[in-house]
C-alpha cells in the first residue's frame, strides 16, 4: 500500500525477507545480517520501518526476539550510516482501549500495553528516544490503527477494530507527512493514526498538523 501509494513522490527502496521483483528490492533478514543492512542504508535519507514477524501480534502472548532485534539494527545502521530520519510503526495496542468508551487515550498518556506485542512496540519506541537524544537521529514512532487494503472493519481481528481503522489513504497522506516535514521537534515524536471513526477514543494530536480525511461522511 505505502509503496504504491508513495513511489510517485519519492526514490523508494524496499527490503523484506521474501524475494520482490519490483525495482530497488533487497531480500534480507535484517535481524541477521547487519553488515548488509549498513551497505543497503547508505546514502539513504529515511528509513520507514514497518518489519515484524506476526507470529508475535494482537491477542496472542507470543514473544519473538528478532523483532526488537530488527529494530535495534535499524537504528543502529541509521546512525553508523548518516540516516538523518526513522519512521517507525508501533501501534493502538501500546496502551490497552478495550474498556474505553470516550476519545481519553493521548500520546502524553502513559501507555500500559495490552500484550507483548504492545509491550515490544514500547519497548522500540523508547530505544528510539535513547538514540533521539543521544545520536541526534530523528525518530517518529506511530501508533498505528488497523490498516487492511479494503478499509474494512475486521472484528476477526480486533472486537474493537471499529475504533482503531486507520484508511490506508490517511496512512499515506500521513507517512508522506512524515517525510516531508522539515524537522522534527526534540528529534522524538510519538502519536496515534486512527481515521476518524465515530467510535475513536484516540487523541489525534500529532505536531505536523496531520487530520485524517476518512471516512468520507
Amino acid at each position: 500500500m505505502l509503496q504504491q501509494g508513495l513511489s510517485e513522490y519519492f526514490d523508494l527502496y524496499l527490503v523484506d525477507n521474501k524475494k520482490f521483483k519490483t525495482k530497488n528490492s533487497y531480500k534480507l533478514d535484517i535481524a541477521k545480517n547487519f553488515l548488509e543492512l549498513k551497505s543497503i542504508l547508505k546514502s539513504k535519507d529515511i528509513i520507514i520501518h514497518l518489519a515484524w514477524d506476526n507470529r508475535e501480534d494482537f491477542p496472542n502472548n507470543k514473544i519473538i526476539p528478532e523483532n526488537k532485534i530488527m529494530a535495534e539494527n535499524i537504528y543502529r545502521a541509521a546512525v553508523e550510516t548518516g540516516v538523518k530520519r526513522i519512521i517507525f510503526a508501533s501501534s493502538v495496542h501500546a496502551s490497552d482501549y478495550s474498556n474505553i468508551k470516550k476519545v481519553k487515550i493521548s500520546p502524553f498518556d502513559d501507555p500500559w500495553p495490552d500484550t507483548p506485542y504492545g509491550a515490544s512496540k514500547i519497548y522500540i519506541e523508547n530505544l528510539g528516544k535513547y538514540y533521539a537524544r543521544s545520536h541526534g537521529l530523528e525518530v517518529i514512532c506511530i501508533r498505528l490503527g488497523g490498516v487492511n487494503p479494503q478499509n474494512k472493519i475486521l472484528y476477526q481481528e480486533d472486537p474493537n477494530y471499529d475504533k482503531v481503522l486507520l484508511h490506508k489513504e490517511d496512512l499515506i497522506e500521513l507517512i508522506k507527512k512524515c517525510i516531508e516535514c522539515k524537522k522534527v521537534p526534540n528529534n522524538y515524536s510519538v502519536f496515534y493514526a486512527i481515521s476518524n471513526n465515530p467510535n475513536r477514543v484516540h487523541s489525534f494530536d500529532n505536531f505536523l498538523g496531520w487530520r485524517p480525511k476518512f471516512p468520507k461522511k
